[in-house]
């Protein structure tokens, strides 16, 4: 049996099939419900009614058509493919590619479908193709990283194209070091300088930004340090006095605070007594050119009533804005211009 070429694969179902139905045949006949179903069974089994054999018979038409279905088969399998043929034997449109190389004239036809060779100056490119040139351009590329480092390093120790001695390369070499660790440095201090707490000095314990210890240092450079240690404690003296004497200034000017507000408060409250209240609308105001407040009165109501409807109607009032109609409809449709009649 073959999966490949099909072979014996319809007779390993069959007789897979056939086991089956044995077995469930044998588990129904083995039942209690079988008793009930035997007499309505029943098995015919035919008999010869004499020696005489009858074959089967194929009427002569069918028997032509199978032979011209055949000959037909024949004869287009004789018959040379289209190219539509191969299309729909090949995927379809869209799938399949015409083969170009088919209709070469050659001596031999198996030539056809070779690879064509890559020709340069005379030259078949696929000599000169070597199987390990990835690796071999690799080698090269690692190679030629080594010396750019080699050149950058020897580069690193000149000074104006001159080069170093042992002495002062292992020199440069603490320098940049110590150049490279300073920059580090400030740049984690900068990083963090944002959620670091700033801590005043009061509350610095250890004391270690002190007059004292700037002077060591001084002295340990060469420096003496009397001239700075005098202006820094000068310089912290002058603070202390001027907190003192702007924390006595604050205190005086709460005081004159406290009286200008006082005085303030007195000033608002009589002016709020000898203030005089709203003017009611009806009132005669002299210059307006009213009689009395009566007839004021009636002129308020009137013009009251002329805006009535226009507001109702929300149309447009005389503090809206206008945009005039240049070329009215009513006044340039369907009018003839002068001189338009003799040119008709």
């Amino acid at each position: 049996m073959s999966t490949l070429t099909e072979n014996g694969v319809m007779a390993v179902k069959n007789a897979a099939c056939e086991r089956l139905l044995d077995q469930r045949v044998e588990i129904k006949m083995k039942s209690k419900k079988i008793n009930d179903c035997l007499n309505r069974f029943h098995v015919a089994m035919p008999k010869p009614r004499d020696n005489k054999e009858r074959p089967p018979c194929i009427p002569q038409a069918v028997l032509d058509a199978r032979a011209s279905a055949d000959a037909a088969k024949e004869k287009k399998k004789l018959e040379r493919k289209l190219e539509k043929d191969l299309e729909n034997e090949n995927g379809g449109a869209g799938v399949y590619s015409a083969s170009l190389k088919k209709h070469y004239l050659l001596a031999d036809d198996e030539w056809k479908e070779d690879i064509l060779p890559e020709i340069l100056d005379g030259h078949n490119v696929a000599d000169f193709l070597d199987p390990d040139i990835l690796q071999r351009c690799e080698e090269l590329e690692r190679e030629e990283g080594l010396r750019l480092e080699e050149e950058a390093a020897q580069e690193a120790f000149q000074i104006d194209g001159h080069e170093l001695t042992e002495e002062q390369r292992e020199i440069l070499g603490q320098i940049r070091k110590k150049k490279a660790l300073l920059i580090q440095e400030h740049r984690m201090k900068k990083r963090t300088a944002e959620s670091r707490p700033i801590v005043p000095r009061k509350f610095d314990k250890d004391r270690t930004f002190t007059t004292d210890r700037m002077g060591r240092q001084l002295s340990s450079m060469g420096f003496d340090p009397s001239a700075a240690m005098d202006r820094a404690r000068s310089r912290s003296r002058g603070r202390k006095r001027e907190r003192s004497l702007s924390r006595a200034a604050s205190d005086g000017d709460d005081m004159d605070i406290d009286g200008q507000q006082s005085s303030k408060k007195l000033r608002a409250l009589s002016r709020s007594r000898s203030r005089s209240k709203s003017r009611p609308p009806e009132e005669v105001v002299p210059g307006e050119g009213f009689k009395d407040s009566a007839q004021k009165k009636k002129a308020i109501k009137k013009a009251k009533d002329s805006v009535r409807n226009r507001n109702k109607e929300a149309r447009r009032g005389e503090a809206d804005r206008v945009i005039p109609t240049l070329k009215p409809k009513h006044l340039f449709s369907g009018k003839s211009s002068i001189g338009k009649t003799s040119r008709r």
